[in-house]
């Protein structure tokens, strides 16, 4: 792993010494940071550093394995006790003390009853995974830890980097100025150890949203989110934020701008501004500094009375229409209802296809019942989305001889029909087929139902078993 540049805290121990009788690996590998432990004191709960010694149960000594001293352990020499051609640890060390609040396999949790250099190692782990971020930022990646932290506490810049314990002992050992076989190079010193191992960060901010997800109604009240400006390296300067990606008809209000914290941002529809989901980014700039989140924003029809809509007769055009948006347009249950001799006696206003360039007569010796519904998903029916079209229908015993050919027209004032699909009934008598179609730009538009007794399909074809009826609709 070290070749990889990766790093392996390993817990040196809580049995004092290293021994042939203690076994200390693989805290004593070349290849790993073995992590010693110490007595940690804070000026007050929850407070800074105070000052700290040596644990007096912290394993560490020299390599019982007899593994070669590495090349980057030189700060051994001012050690009395070290060897000078074995592996000497631990390398690092932090607090082991029973001092820590467990909680663990759901049971009631505990206070000063655990600790050891097992609590000790994933400290280091968790400091080196804000170095990892640190560098990352920075565009940096770190590596094996070892052959930097040693050459550096030979340094001036030591103090910065650790708290040396230089008091305490561990069984036959004893904490002391510089590396030491209880505590190592000491005890992490927060931001200089981070800074050390990535480098010092470029001040700088990133923004994030909360909630990072809003939904607003047309002509309703606005949604809100609220935009946080974190601070990166002593980052301490004021951003001016901006919303892109904004939906036609929607505006964007930021309560303070610029802000050096939080901004409440207000996102309000207008009564005909554009329904679905987008993604609206917010950016962020601070001199040449730069950062954006975004937030996915979704916008409603307000209904405007338009939920399930029945269509009415439209003498203009000659066929049933749902003149206003809503969730779906029904034909209702008459004016489509009929067969003429057949069945049901004509369609009560015997309404006239919509045709090119003007209507012709309208045949209603069919066995189709009633172009009953088209709704569609997700609501109300905007420019894109998937709209269901169903027809009832009623077929013979023959039934697989009978086919419903399905149409639909972007313009209803002036339609040229478009073929969805073709279902050919599944049982004799009445049943409701249906498919899906996706909604094309247009804001009257129209679909037909178009039932055959045998032939190839068309949108409006004859015979004493044919049937075509039309259904138009509003779409924004």
């Amino acid at each position: 792993m070290a070749s990889q540049g990766q790093n392996f805290f390993a817990a040196s121990g809580d049995s004092s010494a290293w021994s042939a009788s203690n076994e200390a690996w693989p805290a004593d590998d070349a290849n790993i940071v073995s992590v010693g432990g110490t007595d940690l004191t804070t000026s007050s709960a929850a407070g800074p550093w105070q000052s700290e010694t040596a644990w007096a149960d912290s394993g560490g000594g020299i390599s019982p394995d007899s593994i070669a001293i590495p090349s980057w352990q030189t700060p051994v020499d001012g050690c009395s006790g070290c060897s000078k051609t074995l592996r000497n640890g631990p390398d690092v060390s932090a607090n082991a003390n029973f001092t820590f609040y467990v909680c663990a396999d759901q049971t009631t949790c505990t206070a000063n009853e655990f600790g050891g250099t097992s609590f000790a190692a994933p400290m280091w782990a968790g400091y080196l995974a804000l170095a990892n971020q640190q560098a990352a930022a920075n565009g940096e990646t770190i590596g094996f830890i070892n052959p930097i932290i040693y050459p550096a506490a030979e340094g001036s810049g030591y103090s910065t980097d650790f708290h040396d314990i230089t008091s305490g002992s561990c069984g036959t050992f004893s904490a002391a100025t510089g590396f030491d076989l209880c505590t190592g190079l000491g005890s992490p010193n927060t931001t200089g150890i981070i800074n050390l191992l990535a480098g010092s960060s470029s001040p700088s901010f990133t923004l994030s949203a909360s909630p990072s997800s809003v939904t607003i109604t047309q002509g309703g009240a606005g949604g809100t989110s609220t935009i946080t400006v974190t601070d990166i390296g002593g980052f301490s300067g004021s951003v001016t934020l901006a919303a892109s990606g904004l939906p036609s008809g929607v505006t964007a209000v930021f309560g303070t701008n610029p802000t050096t914290s939080t901004s409440v941002l207000t996102l309000t529809a207008s009564a005909t501004a554009t329904t679905g989901t987008a993604t609206v980014t917010i950016s962020g700039t601070s001199g040449s500094l730069n950062a954006s989140t975004t937030i996915s924003l979704t916008v409603n029809s307000s209904g405007g009375g338009g939920g399930a809509q029945t269509a009415v007769y439209n003498s203009t055009l000659k066929a049933p229409e749902c003149a206003t948006v809503g969730t779906s347009c029904d034909s209702g249950p008459f004016l489509l209802l009929g067969r003429d001799h057949i069945s049901g006696g004509a369609e009560p206003i015997n309404p006239t296809p919509l045709t090119i360039p003007a209507p012709t007569a309208r045949l209603e010796l069919s066995t189709l019942t009633s172009l009953t519904t088209v709704s569609w998903l997700p609501l109300p029916a905007t420019h894109g989305t998937t709209a269901t079209v169903s027809a009832t229908v009623w077929a013979y015993a023959g039934f697989t001889s009978d086919a419903l050919d399905l149409y639909y027209a972007a313009n209803a004032n002036s339609p040229s029909w478009t073929f969805i699909k073709t279902i050919v009934p599944t049982k004799a008598g009445a049943q409701t087929l249906s498919t899906t179609f996706t909604l094309p730009t247009g804001s009257l538009q129209a679909v037909r139902a178009q039932f055959r007794y045998l032939g190839s399909r068309s949108s409006c074809t004859t015979g004493p078993y044919n049937d075509h009826d039309d259904l138009i609709f509003a779409v924004q």
